[in-house]
């Protein structure tokens, strides 16, 4: 470097009032200045956590929540009750959940018990609308859930777990011991499986691609096919290790081709083939499968090892929801724990990152409102008010 006290061939001499540094000074600052920039630019180079890109609404209610649905971006309700409540409960939204209006008993004179939940939830626009029972059957409603009506069900009902339908008609709903049909909107139900001598079937969670082909997911490590509608129902192999016989909560497909299937432990499995071969999907968390508690003992001089029975707690899978055949999220919850997580996935499901860690709360479902909105609930295990949670896909690409 040029010494200041020095000039150039031809420079001009330095102007009047101008302080010019000696070598040792120009040294210094040099010095300095090469400080601080080691100094800074780790600082700068570390970003904060973003923020996460969900929001929760607390909501007047404490009860335990299964299910919600939202019709466009303002009418939207949850289901759910607690031992508190009788006959259930639907809350209501005409704001976009900013406010909510709950209403409870929606089995009316057959409400006698505290405990029944609202398991599933279809409207098919601000009026109009199905819920199902844990143990009471099927509601229908025309006011927007102010008022319902017990469905007309041929075959019996017992507990109903889920409901789904392809577009407005036809519909399905799964309990313990059956499956269910309507072709109206869910004023009328017939049971379609079993039905004279078949086997036992009977799921926690259903789901149509179209109106030949669906899934039925369960206990036990349970999936089956229909290719006729639901009327009958054959199992699926999944590559399982013959120990493992996780419970399934929910099975999603986002197309024909490409359909996941989430339970306890962290399992999950995926098509991209119609469901003709199924591989096992990791979520990349590392505390997902429960693991044994080893202790240590000491014992004449040496210390061993043992398994006392313990387990840590394993991640369970509740919900999954694509929007394409990349794009998705998955929700999961650590039993009696009260921690559950939120995932995300950008390449449809080969990896996945936590997006949203909720504390005090077991995450039992999630809805996606059109390209508005993907919505979350769960039952409540910590002191306080019931949230609901909500992350805008106007920026899903983020």
């Amino acid at each position: 470097m040029k010494s200041p006290m020095r000039s150039a061939a031809g420079s001009s001499p330095p102007a009047r009032g101008s302080v010019q540094l000696a070598p040792a000074d120009d040294e210094r600052r040099t010095l300095l200045a090469a400080f601080a920039a080691s100094t800074l630019l780790p600082f700068a180079g570390c970003s904060s956590k973003p923020a996460s890109p969900w929001e929760s609404f607390k909501l007047g209610t404490s009860a335990d929540l299964r299910a919600v649905w939202f019709a466009d971006a303002l009418n939207g309700w949850v289901g759910g009750g607690s031992f508190n409540v009788v006959g259930g409960l639907v809350g209501r939204t005409r704001d976009g959940g900013k406010t909510w209006r709950f209403a409870s008993n929606i089995v009316g004179d057959g409400g006698t018990r505290g405990g029944l939940l609202v398991s599933g939830l279809r409207f098919f626009g601000p009026d109009r609308g199905v819920a199902t029972t844990g143990g009471a059957g099927v509601y229908v409603t025309t006011d927007g859930g102010e008022n319902w009506g017990r469905a007309r069900i041929a075959g019996g009902t017992d507990f109903m777990s889920d409901l789904m339908f392809l577009g407005d008609s036809p519909g399905w709903a799964a309990g313990d011991n059956g499956i269910w049909r309507t072709i109206d909107q869910g004023s009328e139900w017939s049971k379609i499986a079993p039905v004279g001598g078949q086997p036992r079937v009977g799921g926690r969670t259903v789901h149509f691609v179209n109106e030949s082909v669906g899934w039925l997911a369960g206990p036990n490590g349970m999936l089956r096919r229909s290719n006729d509608g639901g009327s009958t129902w054959e199992q699926v192999t999944l590559p399982l290790p013959a120990s493992d016989r996780p419970a399934f909560h929910d099975v999603h497909f986002v197309d024909e081709r490409h359909g996941w299937v989430v339970g306890g432990d962290g399992t999950m499995f995926a098509t991209r083939d119609g469901g003709a071969s199924w591989l096992a999907s990791d979520t990349g968390v590392k505390d997902a499968r429960s693991a044994a508690k080893l202790e240590t003992v000491q014992r004449a001089g040496k210390v061993d090892v043992i398994d006392a029975g313990d387990r840590t707690p394993g991640l369970t899978l509740s919900t999954i929801h694509f929007v394409n055949p990349s794009t998705g999220w998955l929700a999961g919850y650590y039993p009696n724990h009260g921690r559950s997580l939120i995932l995300h996935t950008r390449d449809g499901g080969a990896t996945w990152r936590v997006e949203f860690e909720v504390a005090g709360e077991d995450i039992h479902a999630l809805h996606v409102q059109g390209s508005n909105a993907i919505w979350a609930v769960g039952s409540r295990t910590r002191e306080g008010a019931q949230s609901i949670y909500r992350r805008s896909l106007a920026a899903v690409a983020n």
